[in-house]
């Protein structure tokens, strides 16, 4: 009755789920805090969602596929119409950004400064103040933390308090998130004047960390599937990393440039010892960012669009002017690696390009149509000048790689070279410059590498930004360079819009370059049977013989950072369990170097060699027929990969 505001108050924190810990708890925090705290947080970012309440009027805002702008404004205006509509927009998006106000607040979080307001990060902050001075922290939650770039300040306090970080994966779904989702069990403690933690990083059962301590350390080191292509949750005392300020030393050379302090640096995951080893290696070798390279995050995918520049539509473009990419259009050295279908339904409408069959001057489809005004779509795009001076980012070849970062796939970092005209969505992030072309192909070639991957690998983020690719290792004057440049040119230079480059950066000693060995089938291409001037064949086209070109690609990287083939291939076999088990399994060439389609395949497991001419030929997504000849046979790449160390080894031995 004195009080009235308490009323209040205790009703508002009621409806919106706020807690007094000192007050709830007052006798607890008069004997200095909780002793023990544990808890699986929300893992809930409070963020707006419009369409979805404006879905409450009309189902037509979540149903609609890919509307165009003129759409959405007329559907905005009708359903806003609707009586009681403008009310609850209103007040879900007051609700949400009120909420996300309070946990962004410096004042009440002071360590998540400049952060995403999440909610599990506020309880870490919470339970870090209202532990004891002898207190115990336990926590599932989200990793993200460990790996933002802006999380800087958080992992600065975090690493003094962190005793234990188990890294897992959600592949045996143990949790009811997806499969691919990562999470981390981690126990915290008093603060402490310096960083010293173990860790172990993708796991899939927590028994596997628990045994992995009492391990004598005999046997091979796990990786992230065994040879049966299962999960790999064997135990060892490799999978322990003892991290004090010296490692996060390492990881800050890898990571991190000067400007940011050791104890701010990403937490990096390596699966065993063998993995930090080679991460020690290549703390020091020279940085992509070191090249000066230029950053173009291309179209923004919804804001660009509603601006007007682009809109949603199949169609084959008449130039590379009109050409605008999206991830799916690169692999790994390989643009055009697949173009959208004209249904446009979902990401995984694509079909595959054949090489083969590829004509000169091809130009790939596109699920996004430039419209509007040409002077102002190319003014509107990435300009690495001033008004004086322009120096549009589309007049160059320029190293390309899907935003996207998924390291449960078969690769995550992905690069190709665009050539001058394309523009692409934020879906592909690309770097270039007017320097050398030479370069261009240098810089694909290593970004393209299993070693460049693996480090995207031990610091996952949902995407590759500037930050990750500049940080990648790069070698740019070596012995081997004109092997390097030669494989990255004819893996990339797929059409005649690369016979600029290909002639800029052609090297007599071309020529005189043979394959360090390999699979030698009925239409090996003849690696050094190429001219100064750009022709049909000069792109490797089969499937084989593109193989083989990553195969030595990988060994000459490894080569030039000071790598063994025994941990090139430790690398390979630990941390790539998705290509591994396609090398194993599903890719099967023929005796013409050519994959062999899954059609053909199931017929062949179960006829052996007397599979019928008929039964072996097949129409492929790009509409060509082959009939595949025997014997079909995998490709061991680990073999492959020594043999070509090997030989590169000798080759620069005989040099010196």
């Amino acid at each position: 009755r004195k009080h009235p505001w308490l009323m209040v108050c205790e009703r508002i924190a009621q409806r919106q789920g706020f807690f007094h810990w000192q007050l709830d708890f007052a006798t607890v925090f008069a004997r200095g805090g909780f002793d023990l705290q544990v808890g699986n947080p929300p893992w809930v970012r409070p963020r707006s969602d419009v369409d979805a309440l404006l879905a409450e009027g009309d189902p037509w805002w979540q149903l609609a596929l890919k509307p165009s702008q003129a759409q959405v404004a007329k559907k905005r205006a009708a359903t806003l119409a609707l009586p009681g509509m403008t009310e609850l927009v209103v007040d879900g998006m007051v609700e949400v950004l009120s909420i996300a106000a309070f946990v962004g607040s410096v004042a009440q979080y002071p360590h998540l400064q400049g952060l995403q307001p999440d909610l599990y990060r506020c309880f870490m902050e919470v339970m870090w103040r209202h532990e004891s001075a002898r207190g115990t922290i336990g926590m599932i939650h989200l990793n993200s933390h460990f790996t933002d770039k802006k999380a800087g300040v958080l992992r600065n306090e975090l690493y003094l308090r962190l005793r234990r970080h188990w890294h897992f994966v959600n592949e045996l779904k143990l949790f009811e998130i997806h499969h691919h989702n990562h999470f981390g069990i981690t126990v915290y403690g008093a603060r402490k004047a310096s960083p010293r933690f173990i860790q172990a990083s993708s796991l899939y059962h927590p028994d596997t960390a628990d045994r992995s301590l009492i391990h004598d350390g005999s046997g091979p080191e796990p990786g992230l599937k065994d040879d049966e292509g299962r999960w790999d949750v064997r135990p060892h005392r490799s999978r322990i990393t003892h991290v004090a300020e010296e490692l996060l030393r390492v990881w800050h050379a890898t990571m991190e440039n000067d400007e940011v302090p050791v104890r701010q640096t990403r937490m990096v995951y390596a699966v065993n010892q063998s993995s930090t080893a080679v991460l020690q290696k290549l703390a020091t070798a020279q940085r992509i960012g070191e090249l000066g390279l230029r950053f173009s995050a291309g179209w923004h995918e919804k804001d660009d669009r509603r601006k007007g520049y682009f809109e949603s539509g199949w169609g084959v473009p008449t130039s590379w002017d009109d050409v605008i990419l999206q991830g799916p259009h690169l692999f790994v050295s390989t643009p055009l690696y697949k173009t959208p279908n004209r249904s446009l339904r979902n990401n995984q409408d694509w079909s595959a390009t054949d090489f083969e069959q590829l004509s000169t001057d091809a130009i790939p489809a596109t699920a996004y149509q430039p419209v509007g005004d040409q002077y102002d779509y190319d003014c509107a795009y990435t300009d690495w000048g001033d008004e004086e001076h322009p120096d549009p980012a589309r007049d160059y070849y320029r190293v390309a790689w899907r935003a996207m970062a998924d390291i449960q796939n078969e690769r995550t970092l992905i690069p190709a070279i665009i050539p001058p005209g394309a523009a692409h969505v934020n879906g592909v992030f690309c770097v270039g410059s007017s320097a050398s072309s030479r370069q261009i192909a240098i810089v694909v070639a290593f970004a393209g590498s299993l070693l460049a991957d693996y480090l995207i690998r031990t610091a996952p983020l949902s995407g590759i930004y500037e930050g990750s690719f500049s940080r990648l290792p790069i070698v740019e004057t070596h012995a081997a360079q004109p092997e390097l440049v030669l494989r990255a040119l004819r893996l990339n230079a797929v059409t005649n819009a690369y016979a600029d480059l290909w002639t800029d950066c052609y090297q007599n000693e071309f020529s005189k370059d043979v394959w360090a060995g390999g699979f030698a089938h009925e239409r090996q291409a003849s690696l050094g049977g190429v001219g100064p001037e750009w022709t049909p064949e000069t792109p490797l086209r089969v499937a084989a013989d593109r193989r083989q070109a990553l195969v030595e690609i990988d060994a000459l990287v490894a080569l030039a950072l000071g790598l063994t083939a025994d941990e090139l291939c430790s690398i390979y076999r630990t941390q790539f369990a998705v290509l591994r088990g396609y090398d194993r399994n599903v890719y099967i060439y023929d005796a013409n170097g050519r994959l062999v389609p899954n059609s053909v395949l199931t017929v062949w497991r179960k006829k052996g060699d007397r599979i019928t001419a008929e039964e072996r030929t097949a129409t492929n997504q790009a509409r060509n027929t082959y009939t595949y000849e025997l014997p079909f046979v995998t490709l061991d790449r680990e073999a492959d990969m020594r043999e070509a160390f090997a030989v590169f080894e000798q080759r620069l031995r005989e040099r010196s």
